[in-house]
């Protein structure tokens, strides 16, 4: 799952981002929303994102400055910065704070996608590049797999069969090698793309729970306010007054 850092203080286009991003991307786990240059290099330090959308124009510090700190510390992190500018001279700029990509504004999809999908595969090479040892290789590629198939109703046997292996086996060994059960592994993806959901749309919690296939809204709920201390109704509350009060 790679990590990606959305920085824009506009409202709509965050939601923007957010809505094209989780609907075309599952091993894309968004971190985090950062609305002003300095929270930016907070969030960048707090989360070490592989990948940040970075606006050009934000309050209190821009996103070229934001971009030179945040490689001080995070010099290999994939920006793309969001700008209303087709301006030669910010490339320039950009370019020696080590930007890799330019969207601009009003951002097309198709052009979010190509920028994105060139990151990943990027990256993708990259860790295939420097050769793990064969145990640390074999749980990545469980892992992708899961990261791609979770909202299949993935389930362990399923999983063994894919790997060749046995069933128990597995158990042990993902738990072995990730710190938690597969089962435990899956809630937890769900409930982050949850977050996500509840925060930037107005879907429905049972649209919210049928998408992430639980069996009814219900168990959702009781599942979500286990992870997260809160229920899914009051984390969308909670974090619509957030953004209310960043405005």
């Amino acid at each position: 799952m790679y990590k990606l850092l959305i920085c824009e203080d506009e409202s709509l286009e965050r939601k923007a981002l957010n809505l094209l991003i989780q609907r075309h991307y599952r091993n894309i786990h968004i971190v985090g929303y950062a609305t002003t240059g300095f929270e930016a290099i907070k969030l960048a330090h707090q989360h070490l994102p592989d990948v940040i959308l970075m606006d050009i124009e934000m309050p209190q510090c821009n996103g070229l400055d934001a971009q030179k700190e945040i490689c001080r510390f995070l010099p290999n992190v994939n920006t793309v910065i969001i700008t209303a500018y087709n301006d030669f001279s910010y490339a320039q700029q950009a370019i020696k704070c080590g930007v890799i990509d330019f969207l601009l504004k009003p951002i097309a999809p198709n052009d979010l996608y190509n920028c994105l999908d060139k990151i990943l595969k990027s990256m993708k090479k990259s860790d295939s590049s420097t050769v793990p040892p064969e145990y640390t290789d074999y749980i990545q590629k469980i892992l992708d797999y899961i990261d791609y198939h979770y909202l299949d109703n993935l389930n362990l046997s399923d999983l063994a069969s894919k790997f060749n292996l046995n069933e128990k086996y597995l158990s042990r060994y993902f738990k072995q090698k990730t710190g938690t059960s597969f089962t435990e592994y899956i809630i937890k993806l769900k409930i982050e793309r949850s977050k996500n959901m509840l925060e930037y749309s107005d879907a429905p919690i049972y649209e919210i729970a049928a998408d992430l296939n639980f069996n009814d809204a219900s168990y959702f709920t009781k599942v979500f306010q286990k992870q997260e201390g809160i229920s899914p109704s009051q984390y969308r509350k909670n974090a619509g007054n957030s953004r209310n009060s960043k405005s």
